[in-house]
């Protein structure tokens, strides 16, 4: 998502009524976004996105109503649903009390607001790591089939199968907490689903992993819960060793 990424297969890019996953938040006059894939919002409107998993992230402006700011972080990390969130705050001074008052509300990062675009691209990217860490090492998915984040091959007995990057991470994010229900707001996170992508974009993936799963007899591990999310069952006990290299709560 960052930089700017073309919608998925399906989903038109021009609609408007869409929700962006970096929002931007303005607290005194208005001034521009800045950055192109980010969208404008007051703080209740961006709060009911952060808190509904539609988006992931917010940068807000401190320059002025500085405690206005930093009462809406506040709101933002009491709230459970919203607390992992991203908050980046835009102050004058990165080095003055705005920026310390940010911190001290729950900001994870200040930025000067003479930033230059592509350090706020590279912060923004890192942090993500925090709500989507990058796959690493390998998983068993199935009796005899395994998935290895490094070449993204799900390997059946001999069969290889290469997946495409999203296809992947869908995948991955589900297999790595077989029987755990994970709610659309938390694939769509995974899935790194472009900004502006309707509510079909996560569907329409799903649909496309289970036709790549259907040759090698694997399609009907995703379930889908109406209401709830999806998940992957019915995995036999994993042969040991046969796990991911990342630990996981």
């Amino acid at each position: 998502m960052l930089p700017t990424a073309p919608a998925p297969e399906g989903v038109d890019a021009d609609r408007t009524d869409t929700k962006h996953s970096v929002l931007y938040v303005g607290f005194g006059h208005g001034a521009q976004r800045p950055l192109d894939n980010s969208q404008s919002a007051d703080p209740d409107t961006a709060l009911r996105q952060l808190v509904d998993g539609s988006s992931w992230a917010a940068m807000l402006r401190c320059a002025e109503q500085a405690r206005a700011a930093t009462d809406w972080i506040m709101r933002v990390r009491h709230h459970p649903a919203s607390s992992q969130a991203v908050l980046m705050a835009l102050v004058e001074d990165p080095g003055g009390p705005m920026a310390l008052q940010a911190l001290r509300a729950g900001a994870d990062v200040v930025v000067g607001l003479r930033f230059v675009t592509p350090v706020l691209q590279a912060q923004l990217a890192r942090l993500r790591e925090r709500v989507a860490p990058v796959p690493a090492g390998w998983l068993g998915v199935a009796p005899g089939s395994t998935l290895d984040a490094q070449t993204r091959e799900l390997r059946c007995g001999e069969r290889r199968e290469s997946l495409q990057p999203q296809l992947f991470r869908l995948m991955w994010a589900l297999c790595e907490r077989p029987g755990r229900v994970l709610s659309a707001a938390s694939l769509r996170v995974a899935l790194d689903i472009p900004a502006r992508a309707d509510a079909q974009a996560l569907h329409t993936a799903v649909g496309r992993l289970r036709r790549v799963l259907r040759p090698h007899g694997l399609d009907g591990h995703v379930q889908t819960l109406h209401g709830s999310g999806y998940r992957w069952t019915g995995v036999a006990p994993c042969a040991p060793g046969i796990i991911s290299a990342r630990k996981h709560s």
